[in-house]
């Protein structure tokens, strides 16, 4: 099923290649790939039949190989030929067209022919010899050799005679579900796409986050945990998909844990790990890691460290994934009971016994038949449609999940996409159960399944950012667009959107506007689904790869380089340097054939033996080697990219170094022209090649918190950039004839020589804008430019002067922008705009500096959709606040700070009746907080900082029990007189 999901993206990148320029014009090689497609979509019918369709896996990796490199050279010609290509290439490219197709010609043959003769027996594809690949394959490609794949635990078959290995009857049925409006046959599904907005409606409750029936467990080890009971370790003991590490993760971020240890830490540990892991990952954890570097290959200086560093602490360390003694008997010498109410908090699937300590355990239980099916109820919703379901559907259900949370939910967001009258269908009878993973795997669109498997290339456990997961699989070229009037961001989103609907996502951190802002794939679905991954080849791991001792991998597509706790000695490093030069000796000449205008016949050089993986071939590299000292893994870096630029044209579409620490970039990196996504956010580099400008199907740039401060002018050039995230960057260009459809704008530094009219304001699509600006005359053409912005989502506005003091800030009405739902404004506001001028749609409002002297709370406890609002440092220099009746009635957070000469605040009955969060910091004259306020009901929590003792204590006597506080006493600088110095929101 996997391998089916990789030939439809190859299928969306063929179709989309027609859709080009470069090759459109060419009637002829139009006619040759859309004859590819056919052929494609033959083969991969053939392969739904097939027991073994990952035979064919290498046969489509290397059309695809073929039709890219193809494409590329097509454009790169374009790009210095001009319109003269069509005619100067013009046999040249025919010819490699004409061979690839031939190559799909007999590799559909030898599928037809398994398929009518030999159905159940495993037949490779027969391997081209090298003088027949010289003469009929295109330059460049590799051999057609299909190795042995093992299938995967609990795959299911289409066909009605695989009648073995399954579980029961449910493994003989297959879905076709897909949010393709054209697929969808489901009632209630396909409307609910249809009605989509433009404007995301789709919301996360923050209960979500958790998992149903945890409280009792919660509790209970939450007073375990703060009652300085004299057990020093405790372990939560429980089967796969239990719920252990949310129980563990829920205890965590619990506020009573946060407020009774003075230190937490969090290890993920992987079945891989030694102590030694174990201990720099917990290293990592300590601000000790601030110091001056240690030397992190000697276990006794690290464990000094950590032990020096928690003592005298009561701490809490949580390691979620535990499996052995031995790591905790040696752990023990490093985290050692002092009798403090310091914890060692363990997740296991078995309880772990050591004669060295007394471990308490707490087991989870499975859900017992009711609760499991309240939980599957409320998970699923469709309360109007529980008659439709048939008593036998509830029992095979229930049956299914074994009183498993992960099971219940999987299984909820799977039947939450079909009717409920239908269910019986999927179960034949009641005693068969089934294999949950596997159904809902099976149940994705080819696409979805693709964007899934692609999530598992993240870390175990790494709370993955969306906006990062979005624009990647953007990038891979796997969201399909069926409309050049929908932005591919927003099917990426409903991709998303889909799979946390259907629990194989889960957002693991909210904004405070409710909408996700991070996400993770759950441990159990991550081991089932990282095998697929693997079968696909869809990505391989750095080390392992280059540490291998196999030879000859064709399809290396993606690499991917984990934050090892191990630092390699120099010795490796070299040795890993020198496998990956013999590796593109190997594939220089291999790639340079195919570029080369060499006659078929022409001698091929030898290759040596020792040749690893073509680096020319890779899709991706990412890395999450973020540690700040390894200057070799810079190197490596740099290394591995001219590997792939040199000589030939590299295939590249994602380069994501987000996190590492200042990676060595060649100055070249303009050659790989099919680059998409170059993330270099926190790297903390201070230059970028000027080459940068020449990528040009560059889709995203992401430099924020880098040291860079200026781009090249060419960078206008870029056709196909959509999002330019940049550090408070001042570009130095002249936009008047730039090309941009930027739709992310974010971190730009204005001033007076940027122009705006015929500039700027050229930049019609955007739907974020981020700048700082030092504008003096002409703010109304700033604000004029922005209130046409009518796609705008997200605004953020920041006034300085040259010495970066908040300045004035003008206001031009946003009535017109529909679509805006945050902004941010930084800068000395003459009034505050009238309700009519402020967008319709406005849902998060931060402000700072304003300096406004009349209560804007009548004003804003208006505004129809706020759920946020941030009044930050001088916001309001008035005395006195009133909520009046009725307003803000959708306000969830309020946060109110250094209001410095705020006295007193009203809240008349009516309003704020949503509220469930206020953050008060260093508002040093306010009296109090509104009794009615304190008393509401939904307010679940406050947090006061740097506010006198006083003001603490008769707030904690007042609140309600339901209201929790968080109370710090941390210190701030005071403002000057003049309100003069810039305040950051957080």
């Amino acid at each position: 099923m996997a391998v089916e999901a990789v030939v439809s993206v190859v299928l969306q990148k063929l179709t989309d290649m027609l859709k080009g320029h470069s090759q459109s014009q060419n009637k002829v090689i139009v006619y040759d790939v859309q004859e590819i497609i056919k052929s494609l979509n033959s083969l991969k019918k053939l392969m739904e039949i097939n027991q073994q369709p990952e035979e064919y896996l290498d046969a489509v990796y290397n059309i695809e190989d073929g039709i890219e490199k193809f494409t590329l050279i097509v454009a790169c010609r374009r790009d210095v030929f001009g319109f003269l290509t069509n005619h100067i290439f013009f046999f040249n490219n025919l010819k490699s067209c004409y061979n690839i197709h031939q190559k799909v010609k007999k590799i559909t043959t030898q599928l037809m022919y398994l398929r009518d003769h030999q159905p159940h027996q495993r037949t490779p594809i027969i391997e081209v010899s090298n003088e027949e690949k010289a003469d009929k394959e295109p330059v460049g490609e590799n051999h057609t050799t299909v190795k042995n794949h093992t299938p995967s635990q609990g795959s299911s078959y289409t066909s009605e005679t695989q009648e073995t290995n399954h579980v029961g009857c449910m493994d003989e049925l297959s879905f076709s579900y897909s949010c393709n409006e054209e697929e969808i046959q489901i009632v209630g599904v396909k409307e609910r796409f249809q009605q989509r907005r433009r404007i995301s409606s789709f919301s996360y409750k923050e209960e979500d986050l958790g998992i149903f029936g945890l409280k009792e467990d919660v509790d209970i080890l939450v007073d375990h945990l703060t009652k300085n009971s004299t057990e020093h370790v405790v372990s939560i003991i429980g089967e796969r998909g239990i719920g252990k590490t949310t129980l563990a993760r829920i205890i965590y971020k619990n506020k009573d844990i946060k407020r009774h240890f003075q230190f937490c830490a969090w290890v993920s540990v992987l079945e891989e790990y030694s102590t030694k892991d174990i201990l720099l990952n917990l290293f990592k954890a300590t601000q000790s890691i601030t110091d001056k570097p240690i030397n992190m290959d000697d276990e006794k200086v690290v464990k000094l460290k950590l032990s020096s560093y928690l003592k005298n602490k009561r701490y809490l360390v949580i390691l979620d994934g535990l499996s052995t003694c031995n790591n905790l008997e040696v752990l023990k010498e490093t985290l050692p009971d002092e009798k403090n109410g310091s914890k060692l908090l363990l997740t296991c699937l078995q309880t772990i016994e050591t004669p060295q300590m007394k471990i308490v355990s707490h087991r989870m239980m499975p859900l017992t038949e009711d609760d499991s099916w309240n939980m599957f109820r409320e998970k699923i919703g469709k309360e109007q449609s529980w008659a439709l379901v048939p008593e036998k559907s509830k029992l095979a259900i229930l049956q299914s999940c074994k009183g498993l949370p992960l099971n219940v939910v999987l299984l909820a967001g799977f039947f939450s996409m079909k009717d409920p009258s239908s269910w019986s269908q999927v179960f034949c009878c009641e005693q068969n159960s089934v294999n949950i993973l596997s159904l809902c795997f099976n149940d994705l669109s080819d696409h979805l399944k693709v964007c899934l498997l692609y999530s598992v290339l993240f870390p175990k456990g790494f709370d993955i950012p969306v906006r990062r997961l979005l624009r990647l699989w953007l990038a891979e070229g796997f969201v399909k667009q069926n409309s050049t009037k929908v932005f591919p961001e927003d099917i990426a989103q409903t991709y998303f959107e889909e799979l946390v609907n259907r629990n194989m996502i889960q957002i693991s951190k909210l904004r405070s506007d409710n909408s996700p802002r991070r996400c993770r794939v759950v441990g159990v679905l991550h081991d089932y689904l990282l095998p697929k991954a693997q079968e696909t080849n869809l990505f391989h791991n750095y080390r392992k790869l280059v540490n291998s001792e196999e030879v000859d991998f064709p399809n290396v597509r993606r690499i991917v380089e984990y934050d090892s706790p191990k630092r390699e000695q120099g010795n490796d490093r070299r040795e890993i340097i020198g496998k990956e030069n013999v590796a593109y000796s190997s594939s220089s000449n291999y790639f340079s054939s195919f570029t080369s205008n060499e006659s078929p016949s022409s001698p091929k050089k030898s290759q040596p033996k020792s040749s690893l993986f073509n680096p020319t071939h890779l899709r991706t590299y990412t890395s999450f080697n973020y540690q700040k000292t390894d200057y070799m893994h810079a190197k490596t870096i740099g290394n591995l990219l001219g590997h792939i630029i040199s000589n030939g044209f590299g295939l590249l579409r994602v380069l994501d170094l987000e996190g590492v620490y200042k990676p060595i970039l060649p100055e070249n990196l303009g050659n790989l022209c099919n680059l998409r996504y170059l993330g270099l956010r926190s790297t903390y580099l201070d230059t970028l090649p000027s080459s940068v400008g020449e990528l040009t199907h560059l889709e995203t740039l992401d430099l924020k918190h880098t040291c860079i401060d200026e781009l090249p002018c060419s960078i206008w050039r870029l056709k196909k950039l959509y999002h330019l995230n940049l550090n408070e960057m001042r570009l130095n260009m002249h936009p008047k004839y730039s090309s941009l459809r930027l739709w992310t704008l974010w971190g730009l530094s204005l001033d007076e020589k940027v122009p705006i009219k015929d500039g700027l304001d050229r930049l019609n699509d955007l739907r974020e804008l981020g700048i700082t600006f030092q504008l003096s005359s002409n703010q109304y053409d700033l604000m004029e430019w922005i209130s046409k912005l009518t796609e705008l989502r997200s605004l953020r506005l920041r006034s300085k002067d040259s010495l970066g003091r908040p300045s004035k800030l003008m206001f031009k009405s946003m009535s017109e922008l529909g679509q805006l739902s945050h902004l941010n404004l930084l800068g000395n506001l003459e009034k505050l705009p009238d309700l009519n001028e402020f967008p319709p749609t406005l849902k998060v409002l931060t402000l700072s500096i304003s300096l406004l002297k009349q209560d804007p709370m009548q004003t804003l406890g208006q505004l129809p959709c706020l759920t946020v609002l941030r009044l930050l440092g001088q916001s309001y220099i008035g005395k006195e606040m009133v909520s009046h009746k009725g307003g803000f009635s959708k306000l969830r957070v309020l946060k109110m700070w250094m209001l410095k000469e705020l006295e007193s605040w009203f809240v008349e009955e009516g309003s704020m009746q949503s509220l469930k969060h206020l953050d008060i910091r260093c508002c040093d004259k306010l009296r109090n907080i509104p009794i009615r306020l304190l008393q509401q009901q939904q307010l679940e929590h406050l947090v006061l900082t740097g506010m006198p003792q006083i003001f603490t204590t008769e707030v904690e006597r007042m609140k309600s029990d339901h209201t929790s506080i968080t109370i710090n006493d941390w210190k701030f600088p005071t403002l000057p007189k003049d309100d003069s110095t810039l305040v950051k929101p957080s």
